[in-house]
C-alpha cells in the first residue's frame, strides 16, 4: 500500500495550490516590472533579480512536474498506487513541465543576455526585460491552465 501521506503530497490538489501560489507570484511580479517599466533604466539591477528568481523558479517547478511519475515510482508508490487518475496528473504534469522549464529557461537567458560582460546591449535591455516578464507571464497562464485541467479531472473521466 502507497504511503498516504505521499500520495497527498504530491497529489492534484497539492500541485494545484502551489500551483495558486506561484502565479499569485508570477503575476505580481510581472505587475511590478510592468508598472515601473518608465524607469527600466533606472531599476534594471532589481528588475533583473526579480526576473532570475521568477525564471528559477519555473525552470524549478518544471522539473518537478514533469519528472513526477519518475519521483513517484522511485518513492515506492507507482506501480501499486498508479490509477488512471494518476495517469492523467502525470500526462498533464509531463507536458506542462516541460513547458514551464523551456519558459524559465528563456526567462534566464533574457537576463544573462544583458549581464554577460562582453556585450553591448545597452539598446536592447528594454526589450529583453519585457521578454522576460511577458515569457514570466506565459508561465503564470500555463500554470493557470495546468490548474484547470488538474481540478477538473474527475476518477471516471480518467479512466475513460
Amino acid at each position: 500500500m502507497p504511503n498516504p501521506l505521499l500520495v497527498r503530497l504530491t497529489g492534484r490538489n497539492a500541485i494545484n495550490i502551489v500551483n495558486v501560489l506561484l502565479i499569485l507570484l508570477l503575476v505580481h511580479g510581472v505587475w511590478v516590472v510592468a508598472t515601473n517599466f518608465a524607469r527600466v533604466h533606472e531599476l534594471m539591477n532589481e528588475m533583473e533579480e526579480l526576473l532570475e528568481g521568477m525564471g528559477t523558479i519555473l525552470v524549478a517547478l518544471g522539473v518537478a512536474l514533469e519528472e513526477r511519475e519518475t519521483l513517484l515510482k522511485f518513492l515506492g508508490v507507482y506501480p501499486q498506487g498508479l490509477t488512471p487518475l494518476q495517469e492523467a496528473v502525470d500526462h498533464h504534469c509531463h507536458g506542462y513541465g516541460l513547458l514551464l522549464l523551456l519558459l524559465g529557461l528563456f526567462v534566464e537567458v533574457a537576463v544573462y543576455v544583458i549581464r554577460m560582460p562582453n556585450l553591448d546591449t545597452i539598446d536592447f535591455d528594454p526589450l529583453l526585460i519585457a521578454a522576460g516578464a511577458v515569457l514570466s507571464a506565459l508561465g503564470a497562464l500555463a500554470l493557470a491552465r495546468l490548474a484547470w485541467l488538474l481540478w477538473r479531472l474527475r476518477e471516471t473521466r480518467a479512466a475513460a
